[in-house]
């Protein structure tokens, strides 16, 4: 044996001796390793424990991050073993660093030691929304809303809508009119006249909407429940009133919406149609929420459920607590009181029919209703158990009906996501696509492929998905996302100084927030889709009021439209006002709070919460010092700067943005600083000058690259990318690259790993 072998040998059994086997590593690195793990042992483990995973009050959080061996090293060298720094430094520091980052520090390490799994997880909180209102919407027409907009408008000669009155039929944009004295058209009187609008309103985003009719005249409005009035003002009282009410509606539809109105002997006639949707202020709907074609009503579940856990960083199914089976239990009676309220449409059951044809009736739903909600044809046991049994045993039919719907609402095969065999079927696939895009059932095309067996191969499931992508329900969901990405809930509750900021108002916020919304869409859903436009766009949607609030001319138009910048001055969401807003202070910047959105959200780098909560208190620092100096002297000792060496780059690079997003030039009389020095996860140097350096490197970071598309995947399919394999998320992110880094063609790729995990080889046709 050679020299060379022995060494080799005797390493070998020195790392099985310290528990190191399996590693993968020459055995020229395992000198080093093996030093590094004794120095660990000496000096680090008492505090940090054998793998990391903290032992004392003081060092309770587990050793890892995504940090460099240079990175790791440099820390090592300056601050541990606390007390002692100057026991492990130059060459020691960059062994033990070595040690900690192969044996469990970084993201590979962890994997190996903790692998992860595709947990069975139940519906998710909008996943049961949107399943049952699905469920029960499939036995409701069918109607496709069309890029029409505005409401059709019926007007009359009369006050109650007289058909041999109709005088004028017409698509209205918006419902705001101020009629006065005079009459609203050609043959009709100014003293008596109705009006009829009806269609639609189209919901992007889940939440409370309250609906407003503005009128001195009578008014009445239906919304999605087109049996109950939502609001009844029809006893004219001659005076300006605001009728007001609420009603919580799932975004990605459209619902069924009336409006009647009258004018008899009034002096004056107006109405408007207003709502304040979640997040914004009262406005008249506008056209872009408007269609003329009625949709169908929405079954909207009233009774609340308790939170989902997201403590991952994502939403997820996770635990079942009592409170969240007693919310199912109540939700599924909502259901089935639902049903029994409208078996007629819904499953065609008339009273007027002899038993025989209402029983065959019935059975026929129940059997449609447990095999929907199940996303899979019925065993003849499971039929007799879910179908015949609860018809049966009942006390009558519409008991019958009931029973079955709660013991289909309540079983397992329906709550819970992936009941699936141990090689899963075209069904399981069908489940997961219609879950991963629309968080709920699959509609009737899927269904059919599923039974057709087309979609056990991967180019089917990419034409499925790609089908699906227009949806307003994966838009829905998509912009869920980028609403969790961007961390907008910072944005609910924005106060500015007023003797600072005087003319920024909730109206501000709300502009500001349409202007991001409107950006996303055009980003992600247009032609190109491209990702680096995210980062690099140099263009904002304002409108009126937002152009005259940035100095822009408005030329009287109030309407969205896209405006360009010096790409030096604007460059995507990083400088988009909205954001740039919500991670601010009252009064002033806060680098610190843009940096660290833009270390872990947009660079996808890790961060541990800090050693001790520090305020930042404005008045305890010298006036004369600006924000970058003030938070130099507050993050200066050697534990900050563990993190603040990254974030405070990130965070002066945007100080030419106010509180408020808008440009500035001095701070306490100073030119601004922007200037910064940022270290990749490899250890190079990256000099930023301002928000243009910034995200030209995001946009072509790998590291970012690769988180976003981590995040897109846990919010899309709740499981951990790494779940499906350890080469899943490089394999993404190659294809995510040849695609011209185009995001609809990862929400395909995303979608169909999901789809295909566990299928046999045979029925995997195509790979990445």
């Amino acid at each position: 044996m050679s020299r060379l072998s022995t060494h080799r040998s005797f390493v070998s059994a020195l790392l099985l001796l310290f528990g190191l086997p399996g590693l993968g590593f020459a055995a020229e690195d395992g000198v080093r390793l093996q030093r590094g793990q004794l120095i660990y042992k000496q000096q680090c483990v008492e505090c940090h424990g054998a793998q990391g995973e903290g032992v004392a009050d003081e060092y309770d959080e587990p050793l890892t991050g995504d940090r460099s061996i240079a990175d790791l090293a440099k820390i090592i060298h300056k601050t541990m073993p606390d007390g002692s720094e100057e026991d492990c430094v130059d060459d020691d520091a960059a062994m033990v660093a070595e040690y900690i980052h192969q044996a469990f520090y970084s993201s590979g390490a962890r994997m190996r030691n903790q692998p992860v799994k595709v947990d069975l997880v139940r519906l998710t909180v909008p996943q049961y929304l949107n399943a049952v209102a699905d469920l029960v919407g499939s036995f409701r027409k069918d109607v496709t809303i069309d890029d029409s907009r505005g409401l059709e408008a019926n007007h009359y000669g009369s006050r109650n809508m007289r058909r041999d009155k109709h005088a004028i039929e017409r698509i209205d944009p918006e419902v705001d009119f101020a009629f006065g004295a005079g009459s609203p058209g050609e043959k009709m009187e100014a003293e008596e006249f109705s009006i009829k609008w009806e269609g639609s309103v189209i919901i992007e985003e889940t939440g409370e909407y309250e609906f407003c009719v503005a009128t001195e005249n009578g008014a009445r409005l239906w919304v999605n429940d087109m049996e109950t009035k939502l609001i009844d003002a029809w006893v004219s009282s001659g005076k300006s009133r605001e009728e007001r009410a609420s009603v919580r509606l799932l975004g990605g539809r459209a619902y069924p919406v009336r409006l009647e109105f009258f004018k008899f002997k009034d002096k004056t006639a107006s109405v408007a149609l207003r709502w304040t949707p979640p997040h914004q202020v009262e406005q008249v709907i506008p056209q872009r929420h408007l269609s003329p074609k009625e949709a169908a009503t929405v079954l909207v579940i009233n009774r609340a459920f308790p939170p989902d856990d997201a403590s991952v960083g994502y939403e997820r199914g996770s635990s079942v607590s009592k409170a969240w089976d007693t919310a199912a239990t109540y939700a599924a009676i909502e259901v089935a009181n639902h049903v029994l309220d409208h078996l007629l449409p819904l499953a065609g059951v008339d009273r007027k029919d002899d038993d025989e044809a209402r029983r065959s009736k019935a059975r026929k739903f129940c059997a449609q209703f447990v095999r929907r909600a199940f996303r899979r044809p019925l065993s003849e046991e499971q039929e007799r158990f879910f179908v015949d049994g609860p018809l049966t045993d009942a006390p009558d039919l519409e008991n019958g009906v009931k029973r079955c719907v709660l013991l289909t609402l309540k079983s397992p095969r329906f709550l819970y996501v992936g009941m699936q065999r141990e090689t899963p079927d075209a069904h399981d696939v069908a489940m997961q696509i219609s879950t991963a895009l629309w968080d709920s059932v699959p509609d009737k095309e899927l269904q059919t492929a599923a039974q057709n067996q087309a979609l056990l191969h991967a180019q089917s499931i990419r034409n499925q998905t790609q089908r699906m992508l227009s949806d307003p329900r994966t838009k829905a969901k998509v912009s869920a996302f980028f609403s969790h990405w961007l961390e907008l809930d910072e944005a609910e509750d924005i106060t500015k100084d007023p003797k600072r900021f005087p003319d920024f108002n909730e109206r501000t916020i709300a502009d500001m927030r349409t202007s991001l919304e409107l950006f996303l869409d055009e980003v992600v859903w247009g032609e190109s889709s491209d990702y680096r436009q995210l980062l690099l766009a140099d263009y904002l949607y304002l409108n009126g009021s937002l152009a005259e609030f940035f100095g822009l001319d408005t030329s009287g138009d109030d309407s969205f439209k896209p405006y360009q910048f010096d790409p030096r001055e604007r460059s995507g969401v990083v400088t988009h006002p909205l954001v740039l807003t919500a991670f601010a202070y009252h009064a002033s910047t806060s680098p610190i709070h843009r940096g660290v959105f833009l270390t872990r959200n947009v660079l996808g780098r890790s961060l541990k919460p800090p050693p001790m909560a520090i305020e930042f208190m404005d008045g305890k620092f010298d006036p004369r010092l600006t924000m970058r100096e003030k938070v130099a002297e507050l993050t200066k000792s050697k534990a900050c700067m563990t993190c603040h060496e990254m974030i405070n780059p990130l965070g002066f690079s945007l100080e030419h943005f106010d509180a408020v997003g808008r440009v500035q030039f001095e701070d306490k009389n100073k030119p601004i600083n922007a200037s910064g020095v940022y270290r990749t996860l490899a250890g190079d140097e990256v000099p930023l000058e301002g928000p243009r350096d910034l995200a030209e490197h995001a946009a072509t970071s790998v590291t970012a690259q690769r988180s976003f598309i981590e995040q897109l995947f846990h919010h899309m399919i709740k499981q951990p990318v790494n779940a499906y394999g350890p080469e899943t998320l490089n394999k993404l992110h190659q294809s995510f690259v040849e695609s011209d880094y185009h995001i609809q063609h990862l929400l395909v790729e995303i979608v169909r790993v999901a789809a295909m995990h566990r299928l046999s080889p045979t029925s995997q046709t195509a790979q990445l």
